[in-house]
């Protein structure tokens, strides 16, 4: 974990609005400002008198034209709030091991000005100016200084800056480069560069324990029992979720178990995928898992795979669901009932066809020796896929797959660090009706997938999807 946190100012730290009204117009006053005199001016080489008589000559401006307009921009200076709450946060969290400092390209005068008009100072730990240094940012020569003057090492700074230029030069001088874009997004990145992703999402997890349940994208709230299965699955704690149907004599489970199905027919039947999960998670005997598993057999297609549900008059297909319940088969011995299923998924992975469905596969057991042609197929579209899609459910299920199979996946685990929101949670949208293309996302199972994916990236932890 970084040690050092470096900041810019302007852009960063505060920031300054138009004034519509000033002795020089507003896109002429940028170009001041980048130019030559100016940039002696904040490397300390003129003085600002110097400066601004030169400028004033070049551009024929009128007498004190520079001096009125930086009197007037001066009086919007805004400190950027949000981002001074957090690294202050971010300080008294870390217990003193966190020091920030600033760096700047600013004249000695205009610092004088700006430490007269803002706040906030005292979140750094110490301030240098391009005019102390006698050099400019993006120079090598500015962030030597700066380091040597800090008693820093680059590998253990992160530079925070709103030009593109100064935080490139920043990293080839090995120091971690944030681009300043937005307050929350940058405040995103340091978090998760500062703090403990992992215990943040297991804190938003406990704060809304037994209340997370899915969202659609149409903003309807559903309550079902697949994603509570799952989030349980993911993390083994029963405080987290509600699990309103522990057993069932007849061995079959339903997504609605809460009240009448939403936003489809009024009468659904027994599922499935519901009835995979709770078998592979739930305390069920050994007698019902078989007595389950001998009922699902009734339901497969002439292609050998499984109908979505326990009806034959909606003989609906969907592969996803075929390659969870070979997981259970597989994980009770009975794999070899289902060759034509796991043939089928050998044909996806082989011919790319699984790109069309909504999220990755991961098999119970990919060294068992049936399965070790389709092993080195995983492992050849996941390498293929790592990082193909920037959305956090993918992110994760990508991530744990690359975990169960021993490969290192920093794609999909900077996607993650990256989309956690302040709060603690990652949000996506993880499965939809297939009849009417409704998107559902759960803020819980997201974030249980997230957590699980980073754990198990961070201790090398398996979690068999």
């Amino acid at each position: 974990m970084p040690g050092a946190l470096i900041l810019d100012l302007g852009g960063v730290f505060y920031t300054f609005s138009d004034v519509p009204d000033a002795p020089i117009p507003s896109k002429q006053f940028k170009f001041l400002l980048d130019s030559s005199e100016w940039h002696d001016l904040e490397s300390g080489k003129m003085s600002e008198n110097e400066a601004f008589k030169a400028i004033t000559e070049r551009l024929s401006l009128a007498e004190g034209d520079i001096e009125g307009t930086l009197r007037l921009v001066s009086a919007t200076l805004k400190l950027n709030d949000g981002l001074v709450a957090a690294i202050r946060q971010l300080k008294d969290d870390s217990d003193g091991r966190l020091r920030v400092f600033a760096a700047s390209n600013i004249s000695q005068d205009r610092y004088n000005v700006l430490r007269s008009n803002l706040q906030g100072w005292d979140i750094f730990d110490g301030i240098f100016i391009s005019a102390s240094l006698g050099v400019r940012k993006p120079e090598r020569a500015f962030y030597d200084r700066l380091l040597e003057a800090a008693s820093l090492t680059a590998e253990s700074t992160v530079f925070i800056d709103n030009r593109t230029e100064n935080v490139i030069g920043a990293q080839c001088c090995g120091m971690h480069g944030v681009l300043f874009d937005s307050t929350n997004s940058v405040v995103r990145k340091l978090l998760a560069l500062f703090d403990n992703p992992i215990q943040r999402g297991n804190a938003w997890l406990h704060a809304h324990a037994r209340n997370m349940w899915c969202m659609t994208n149409t903003g309807v709230e559903v309550r079902e029992m697949f994603q509570q299965l799952f989030i349980l699955y993911l993390t083994n704690d029963w405080n987290l979720v509600d699990i309103r149907q522990l057993d069932s004599p007849t061995g079959r489970w339903n997504m609605w178990a809460y009240g009448p199905p939403q936003l489809t027919t009024e009468s659904y039947p027994d599922d499935l995928d519901t009835t995979t999960l709770a078998l592979l998670q739930l305390d069920v005997s050994v007698d019902l898992k078989h007595k389950a598993m001998d009922g699902m057999l009734q339901f497969l297609n002439p292609d050998g795979l499984f109908y979505c549900y326990f009806d034959s008059s909606r003989p609906r297909v969907d592969p996803f669901i075929s390659a969870n319940a070979l997981r259970l088969f597989y994980a009770n011995g009975r794999g070899f009932q289902l060759v034509a299923a796991l043939h089928f998924m050998k044909d996806m992975l082989r011919t790319g066809a699984f790109e069309h469905g909504t999220r990755d596969l991961c098999v119970k057991n990919p060294s068992a020796k049936e399965l070790g042609d389709l092993d080195s197929l995983i492992r050849q579209r996941l390498q293929e896929r790592m990082g193909c899609t920037q959305d956090a459910p993918s992110a994760a299920f990508r991530l744990i797959a690359s975990n169960n199979l021993r490969m290192r996946n920093s794609k999909d685990e900077k996607i993650l660090l990256d989309s956690q929101h302040v709060d603690g949670r990652w949000t996506g949208y993880v499965y939809r009706y297939g009849s009417s293309g409704v998107l559902f996302g759960s803020d819980g199972l997201t974030t249980a997938l997230a957590v699980a994916a980073l754990q198990g990236a961070k201790q090398g932890v398996k979690k068999h999807l």
